[in-house]
């Protein structure tokens, strides 16, 4: 049910910091709690396959640290033109300036949008499929989102619309797209209407 109440102006610009800081996650290199035991060697040929779609990601990667680095700037400069109007300030919110920099909001939401991948594998594997397959549109973002979150409950369910974004940004830089501005928008309005309540009622991010 989407929520009808106009959130906080301080919840909106927390709410696109957390989306943003999430999707950086991608460009930021993870410890690895169980690192994979090592590949056999591959055969001739496969050798210089994996090297170049390496590189590819590297380069994916690379792109997105970037533009998201861009659009922390431009959130930054939007909230202290507004700051006149809104009254909201970054060094009084918790998001922005955590009392305690071990843990930060970015470390929470990766440790559990990890146990998320684990425990609804299929189902966000189906909807990043599906994603895929069709023109990107916000509508087809929050139906492939509702289905798998309808297998989440609490924070999990947040996390839900995060974690898809996430995998959707990936695999749309990888093949060239430049899709950062928009699945930007689709995790705030989603969040916005789906989850600010529950998020709210918790005592906010």
């Amino acid at each position: 049910m989407a929520s009808t109440t106009a959130v906080p102006v301080g919840f909106h610009y927390e709410t696109k910091y957390v989306v943003l800081s999430y999707l950086g996650l991608l460009a930021q290199e993870k410890p690895q709690e169980h690192p994979p035991p090592p590949p056999p060697p591959p055969a001739p040929g496969a050798q210089q396959q994996l090297m170049t779609q390496h590189a590819l990601e590297k380069e994916a990667l690379e792109k997105i640290k970037v533009e998201i680095e861009e659009e922390l700037k431009r959130l930054d400069e939007e909230i202290l033109e507004a700051f006149t109007t809104t009254g909201f300030d970054c060094h009084t919110s918790p998001v922005f300036s955590p009392a305690n920099p071990e843990s930060s909001i970015e470390d929470c939401l990766a440790h559990l949008g990890e146990k998320v991948s684990q425990e609804l594998k299929e189902h966000l594997h189906k909807a990043l499929q599906t994603l895929l397959s069709k023109p990107v549109t916000y509508q087809e973002y929050r139906e492939r989102t509702q289905e798998a979150a309808a297998h989440a409950s609490g924070w999990n369910k947040v996390l839900v619309p995060l974690v898809l974004l996430q995998q959707f940004l990936m695999e749309l830089t990888r093949r060239g797209q430049e899709p950062l501005s928009a699945l930007v928008n689709f995790g705030v309005t989603y969040l916005e209407d789906y989850s600010a309540d529950y998020i709210i009622q918790q005592g906010g991010w």
